[in-house]
């Protein structure tokens, strides 16, 4: 009959069974040479009774094999197969299990139940060893007998505990480092995240610019040579901005090399809702205006949430100019709520369009913007709008206890003539700038 495919080609064992397989026959016969009469339980022929001391011996070191998985309760097996086994078989005395056990509870226990086995292990070797005192008459030889089996016995327990417990400490200090060694890629990976972010914020915003105004300085070349040299140093304006904003990046690599471990944070001064004049301006100079209304009352943020919002209106409203133009009118909205920020951007895109700007997109600008939302407790969303536009919504927590305002906008760090900055106080502190 062919049972191709009834059996197994093989069987895995794991490291600890194939370890077994050596160590508990080991033991078997260390028991068996060094605390039994073998030349005794060899002689089954006269004695078939003693075919149940040598099963006895085999059956109580096959709970050995789960003494990784369940060390305690394979101790106590062995503690009372090691006590009950001695008044009943003078020839064998059954000490080897209880060492190894005790060495499994040290290492996969705590201290105190560890050393709890320790002193319940003194009975079974004790008695272990005062089986001299049953085979021989004399007392001299009883004595001779008993003393070394005891301290070996003792020295064998205490040694099997003693290294349980560097086992473990060896195990945990290993664990401490991988622990550590992770703790230190997942860092690794967020800072690697986070300059990846903030180099597709600085490029990307400076490469639309620079490639839509060589494009309109390219259109009028022929006609307008003033509007190609206003173009001319918008792209020079662009590209200083874009250069100043990856030294500051460069430099956090280069200090992260001499061992500082602030990451990006640790720089300054860092782009944040103060510089939103100056990226009006520059979105201005492309031909693309930009509306921005304010609800609320500006408050201080946390550096990181300051950046955070600068850099989702700064990919939000570079993301309308890439794949809508400078004719889609975008609007920014801010509102300050008690306990959050929201930042919102439509623009009227037309969804046959969506593919326009897919010249100038790299593909992470969505994605980065969320990461930076939720890495400071905040969310993104992004889609079609109901209006047949598109529109970007971010919420991002503020601190309960936060006082004080933002800088206005005509005291930012762009100069008042660049965006016109007013202020209503109708309905409440709002206000709105054009660009």
């Amino acid at each position: 009959m062919n049972v191709s495919g009834w059996l197994p080609k093989s069987i895995h064992l794991p490291p600890s069974a194939k370890q077994d397989a050596f160590l508990l026959p080991a033991l078997f016969l260390l028991n068996l040479f060094f605390f039994a009469s073998w030349l005794k339980l060899i002689n089954l022929a006269a004695n078939p009774l003693l075919i149940f001391i040598w099963l006895f011996a085999v059956l109580m070191l096959v709970p050995l094999a789960w003494r990784n998985r369940a060390p305690v309760a394979v101790f106590v097996i062995e503690w009372v197969f090691s006590v009950a086994g001695w008044p009943i078989m003078t020839w064998y005395t059954p000490v080897a299990g209880v060492p190894l056990a005790l060495y499994a509870v040290a290492v996969h226990r705590p201290k105190k139940t560890s050393v709890l086995a320790l002193l319940a292990s003194f009975i079974p070797i004790g008695l272990g060893a005062s089986v001299a005192f049953r085979v021989n008459d004399d007392l001299a030889h009883q004595l001779y007998s008993f003393v070394p089996n005891f301290i070996f016995l003792v020295i064998a327990t205490a040694g099997a505990w003693g290294a349980g417990r560097v086992t473990q400490a060896s195990k945990q200090h290993v664990q401490e480092l991988e622990r550590e060694r992770e703790t230190v890629r997942e860092a690794i990976t967020a800072e690697r995240s986070r300059i990846a972010r903030e180099l597709h914020d600085i490029v990307s915003h400076a490469v639309t610019a620079i490639v839509l105004q060589a494009a309109g300085a390219s259109r009028v070349a022929e006609k307008n040579f003033a509007q190609v040299r206003q173009s001319l140093a918008h792209i020079e304006s662009t590209g200083k901005q874009a250069m100043a904003e990856l030294r500051r990046l460069l430099g956090v690599l280069e200090a992260s090399a001499a061992g500082s471990s602030g990451g990006i944070d640790e720089l300054a001064p860092q782009p944040g809702l103060a510089d939103l004049p100056l990226l009006l301006t520059s979105l201005r100079e492309t031909g693309m205006p930009v509306t921005v209304h304010v609800e609320g009352t500006p408050r201080n943020l946390d550096p990181s949430i300051d950046l955070a919002a600068y850099r989702i209106m700064q990919e939000g409203l570079t993301n309308v100019l890439k794949h809508a133009g400078v004719n889609s009118y975008p609007h920014l909205r801010l509102v300050w709520e008690e306990s959050r920020l929201l930042v919102q951007i439509d623009n009227d895109l037309n969804a046959a369009a969506a593919n326009r700007g897919q010249a100038l997109s790299v593909g992470r600008g969505l994605a980065g913007l969320r990461a930076r939302a939720q890495a400071v407790g905040g969310r993104l969303q992004a889609g079609p709008h109901h209006n047949g536009g598109y529109r970007l919504t971010a919420t991002l927590p503020l601190p309960s206890t936060a006082h004080g305002t933002v800088p206005d906008a005509t005291t930012a760090r762009a100069d008042s003539d660049d965006v016109g900055y007013q202020r209503e106080s109708s309905g409440g502190n709002q206000g709105r700038v054009s660009a």
